[in-house]
């Protein structure tokens, strides 16, 4: 069936699926603003709240959030990264902003039968996965 759905994992802006798909999130995390400690942003975030009113200009991006952490580490800009973790060589600060996330969803179909690969990948994942899913 052409544009059905199985079974996806996708990044979610929002907690709730829209109508005619399920999912349960895995990954629901804040984001924080990341850069080396003596760069400008975070002498005027000293206690945190980062992004309150910043508007970055995004010069370069990266395929893995790593990635981006090595490049920063360097001096090369602040990133804006999953939080609270900490990376070498950076300080991290909280988005001003709690509705700031990462999340990552395991998406279905809401109704009908999942395909037999499909049904098998859903079990074996939601073996491995948190209980949301």
């Amino acid at each position: 069936m052409p544009g059905a759905l199985d079974l996806a994992v996708a990044g979610v802006a929002v907690r709730t699926p829209p109508p005619g798909l399920a999912w349960g999130l895995f990954v629901d995390v804040p984001l924080a603003v990341a850069a080396v400690p003596e760069h400008a942003l975070m002498a005027a975030y000293p206690d945190g709240g980062a992004g309150a009113g910043f508007r970055p200009q995004v010069v370069f991006e990266a395929a893995t959030p790593d990635a981006l952490a090595r490049l920063t580490a360097r001096g090369l800009g602040v990133a804006v990264l999953l939080g609270p973790d900490r990376r070498p060589g950076l300080r991290a600060l909280p988005l001003a902003d709690p509705r700031a996330r990462a999340r990552a969803a395991l998406v279905r179909r809401a109704q009908g039968p999942l395909g037999p690969a499909a049904r098998e990948l859903l079990g074996r994942l939601r073996e491995e996965l948190p209980a949301e899913t």
